[in-house]
């Protein structure tokens, strides 16, 4: 009996293929082909045949003896699902909840999709006086603290197309001017850290810093935001640098390399 079971065996090729490299992925080391035809339960010529397949595809790679192990293309794969964005808010729903605790304010975690900045999980701190709950809502970059922080690791093109375009205001206090945006995120880069100051709504203000990978690629962002009385660059200056290596010294642990 194979170790796919009878009832289990694939039906199709593509059935055979996901199969085989499932076997591959749970081996502990290269597996060569009349190994994985016993385990499969495919003839050797098939499962040969599929192989050469899911090497020319990249999801195996074959060893001097022609045993088979994941390949880079596998490997790839995994990465984007490991930073899809419901994986990204599971792995980073904990320092969420942790930033509420520590620092008294809402806080909040989320990515750039593209086409704006989106809150992925947030979390409320016990304070009375509180502001909407922005998770699951995508925002102009340009307008929210983290969507600034993301811009700030933009390549030029990338940049300079949104900057062509015309931006909307929120509020009285929106920055829309091009030259403008452009020094803000300049001085982003070299702080490490974004305010906003009532800029998508009056009397709201947030704070946003960058989450890393340990490779030192921006894979998140992590917010505070709150009442603008209580939540003020001008008031709290230490408070940037502070979240910052805050979320540095955990991002690595929940994300890994």
């Amino acid at each position: 009996m194979s170790d796919w079971g009878t009832a289990s065996r694939p039906v199709g090729p593509v059935h055979r293929a996901f199969g085989l490299l499932q076997l591959v992925v749970a081996a502990d080391e290269p597996v060569g082909v009349r190994e994985l035809a016993r385990r499969s339960g495919l003839s050797k010529s098939t499962t040969a045949r599929m192989l050469g397949i899911l090497d020319e595809l990249g999801m195996v790679e074959r060893t001097a003896a022609g045993a088979a192990r994941p390949g880079a293309g596998l490997a790839a794969l995994t990465r984007r699902v490991e930073r899809s964005p419901a994986v990204l808010r599971d792995l980073l729903r904990p320092l969420t909840a942790e930033m509420a605790r520590v620092y008294g304010e809402n806080a909040a975690v989320g990515i750039d999709d593209g086409d704006g900045f989106l809150y992925l999980d947030s979390a409320r701190s016990q304070t009375a006086v509180q502001v909407a709950d922005p998770a699951g809502l995508t925002f102009p970059f340009h307008l929210v603290a983290p969507g600034l922080m993301v811009m700030a690791d933009w390549p030029r093109d990338r940049l300079d197309a949104l900057l062509a375009r015309p931006l909307a205001a929120s509020t009285a206090n929106s920055v829309t001017d091009v030259d403008a945006i452009r020094s803000r995120l300049a001085r982003i880069r070299t702080l490490g850290f974004a305010w906003t100051d009532q800029e998508l709504d009056l009397e709201v203000n947030g704070l946003a810093v960058p989450i890393r990978d340990g490779a030192g690629k921006q894979v998140a962002v992590a917010t505070l935001y709150g009442p603008a009385y209580r939540l003020d660059a001008l008031g709290s200056p230490d408070l940037g640098p502070a979240l910052a290596a805050f979320v540095a010294e955990r991002a690595v642990g929940l994300l890994g390399s």
